[in-house]
């Protein structure tokens, strides 16, 4: 996760359940997700996944963050 949120362009974020996987989508706008083999098992990181496909980005009060990272990327 680290190393891939150096590359432009990239919003990744590390979940070990949904309701951070929804968060990090909505208000964040991630478009990368990152999970640790050893901390969650296949079933809960299928739900993870589910979440984060589900979930869309807010926008509004949340677009300024994501517009003060992508100016950090330039």
């Amino acid at each position: 996760m680290m190393a891939a949120n150096k590359v432009k362009g990239i919003r990744c974020g590390v979940c070990s359940d949904t309701f951070s996987a929804r968060m990090i989508r909505q208000h964040n706008d991630a478009n990368m997700l990152s999970i640790g083999v050893r901390v969650v098992g296949q079933g809960l990181a299928l739900d993870i996944v589910h979440a984060f496909l589900s979930a869309q980005f807010e926008g509004g009060r949340h677009a300024t963050r994501v517009e003060m990272i992508e100016a950090l990327e330039s």
